[in-house]
Order: C-alpha cells, then structure tokens, then sequence
C-alpha cells in the first residue's frame, strides 16, 4: 500500500514543469527567470520545511499525520488552482502522447533508482544490483533510439544536445548530490547519541528546528538573487558551509550557522538552474525539459545517498554507529562534489550564447520539417 501511494504521489512532480511552462504563457518575458526563481526557491522551501515540522507532527499527532495534513494541503491547492489559476494562453502543441517513449522512460528510471537505493543492502556487486544496473542502460540505449526515430518524441533529444541544457543539467546532477545528501544525512548526524562520544543526541523535534536557518537563507537567497549574474556563485556557499561542517561540528549552533551558510547557496543554484533552463529553450518543450531537469537532479540525489550510505556503513563500530571519521569524510566528499558543480557552471554558456544556441535549435527544427523523415510513431 505505501509503495502504491507513493507512485501516485509521484505524480506530483509535474507540478514543478507544469508551473514553468504556465510562467511562460502567462508571465511576460522579462519576468519569466524571476517568476520561474521565486517558484524553484518556494518548493525548495517546501522540502526543507517537512524537515522542519516532521517532529512536532509525530510528537503531537503520530506519523499517519505525516500523510494526512499534506494531502489536506494539496486538496485546497487544488481548489485555489481550479477558481484561481488563469488559463494557458499557450497554443496546444501537435501530436499525441509518446506511449513507448514513456514506458521506456519510466522503465529506465526505475532500474536505475532502484539498484541505487539498496545497492548497500544488496551489495554492489551483487548479481541483482548489476543485472538491474545493465537493465538501466539497455532500457535506456532504447528509450533513446525510440525518441529518436519517433514523430512526436516525450523528450526531443536535439533539445538536450544544446549546451545551455546539457550543461545546466550537469550542473543539476551535482547539485542534487549534494542537496539531497545534506538534507537527508544532517538530522540523522544531529541524532547519533552523546555515548558515541561525537554525536549530539537531538530529538527529531530539535533536529528540525536546526534546520530553520537553512529554510531562511536558502528562501532569501533563491527569491532575490538574479538567476543569470550568479549562476557561479551559488556553489561557493555550499562548498563553505560543507567544509565548516566537516571542521566544526561539536556543538548545534555550529552545525546550523554551516546549514544556513550553504542554504544560501542551496536557493541560488535551485533557482538558476530552473530559470537557465526554462530560458534556453524554446516555449513548446520548457515543460519536458524542466521535468527532466528535475529528473536529473533526483539521480543526482541517489548517487549522493549511496555514495554517502557506502562511507558510513564502511565506518561502522561495534555500536553500529559510524565513526566520527565517516561523517567528516562524508562533508568531505560532498564538499569535492559541489567543487565539481562550480566548476560545471563554468561550462554553461552566457545570455548570448543561449540565444544562439536556442536560435540554431530552431532552424535545426525547421531544417528536419523540410526533410520530412519518416517516423516510427
């Protein structure tokens, strides 16, 4: 039962593309990247907020509450988008939906989170963690060569040839290892007992409130900051504050000045890689692309939670608690990631060179309409 809920939940996540391609209808140009920030800057808030409030919420009305007050949440949204939200001025892109494109998609996805998440459990060299791992790349090789020769393709691979897309996305990759490490692995090192001779033995109440800081900066951050002029910059935060945790972490003053120092960043990189993204195309594929995007730095999260799962399971004592050694290896590393990233963002081209890259996407386009190839569906 709780896997299918969470498939349909998974539904959700067009959400985010959905609102992107909205913006682009409805919002002037010239406020698209602010419109497109201020959106990424509020669902990230949205993650870190369940982080904040998820120990009160257990400690005052038990876990089932945990599913209960977001899905009252999501039934109002829904009625303030049927009364509230104006209609897609947009016109209605041609053809239908890419059934085999879809299905390889998902399958592709799925063989590859999978082995990902349990691989630790499995062992990574396990015949089950490689087969599915080989089943990803084969699904893959033909989800690709399906898009390819497809007519109406889910997801048009000479949009993600564009540099503006496959840098960013790049970008993206790094940035949710690093994102979803933090978030993920931070309450729990909040939470290791004072018996191990490290750990700060916080409640899961406390721990959330530790993370109000974060929350703060990193919605601040992604609200005011131009999404072009500091799409460098936003990795700087992180690499600082990763690096002051792996320093000094005796104390939660310490650990929630390190959060609220990478928070900034965390905003400001969420928010510029949304909007270089949604810019860099054109109109009829910002939906697709954003999703995938987002994709890309939810398979970005999951090698940073095996990677981050395999340091502190090989780290363990006999308490089966990791060693103070893992975790700062383990900030370490994250740290090296977003290093990484930085330097990923270098590669990511200028507001001019987005033009022209979108501009020979186009005439690319147009050049494959005069050809008129013969599709497969």
């Amino acid at each position: 039962m709780l896997v299918l809920a969470h498939v349909l939940r998974g539904a959700g996540g067009a959400t985010l593309p959905l609102a992107f391609g909205l913006v682009r209808d409805l919002v002037p140009r010239r406020q698209v990247g602010t419109a497109v920030g201020t959106i990424a800057a509020v669902s990230s808030v949205g993650g870190a907020l369940g982080v904040l409030v998820a120990g009160p919420i257990v400690s005052s009305l038990g876990v089932a509450w945990l599913f209960w007050l977001p899905a009252i949440a999501n039934g109002l949204v829904v009625i303030g988008v049927f009364f509230f939200l104006p209609r897609s001025n947009g016109a209605t892109a041609a053809g239908r939906l890419n059934v085999g494109a879809t299905v390889t998609l998902a399958g592709t996805l799925v063989l590859l989170l999978l082995p990902l998440s349990l691989g630790q459990d499995w062992g990574w060299l396990s015949g089950r963690t490689l087969g599915l791992l080989a089943g990803a790349l084969a699904v893959g090789t033909l989800w690709v060569w399906w898009e390819n020769r497809s007519r109406h393709p889910l997801i048009d691979m000479c949009v993600f040839r564009m540099r503006p897309v496959w840098t960013a996305n790049l970008a993206s990759f790094l940035f949710g290892f690093t994102l979803y490490s933090v978030f993920g692995f931070v309450p729990s090192f909040l939470q290791v007992p004072t018996a191990t001779g490290y750990g700060l033995g916080e409640s899961i109440t406390v721990s959330g409130l530790l993370f109000l800081p974060v929350t703060l900066t990193q919605f601040a951050s992604g609200v005011v900051t131009g999404p072009l002029a500091t799409r460098i910059l936003g990795s700087v935060p992180v690499v600082v504050g990763l690096l002051l945790l792996a320093a000094f972490h005796g104390e939660p003053w310490q650990i929630a000045l390190a959060m609220a120092i990478g928070g900034i960043g965390f905003g400001v990189g969420l928010s510029a890689l949304s909007a270089l993204v949604v810019h860099a195309v054109p109109a009829e594929h910002t939906g697709a692309v954003s999703g995938m995007n987002a994709n890309i730095r939810t398979i970005g999260g999951a090698v940073g939670a095996a990677v981050v799962t395999t340091i502190l399971a090989s780290t363990a004592r006999a308490d089966g608690y990791p060693s103070e050694g893992g975790w700062v290896a383990v900030f370490l590393v994250l740290a090296a990631a977003a290093v990484v990233g930085l330097t990923s963002c270098l590669l990511i081209p200028t507001g001019h060179q987005e033009n022209e890259s979108q501009d020979m996407h186009i005439g690319a386009d147009q050049t494959a309409v005069s050809a008129a190839p013969v599709p497969s569906s």
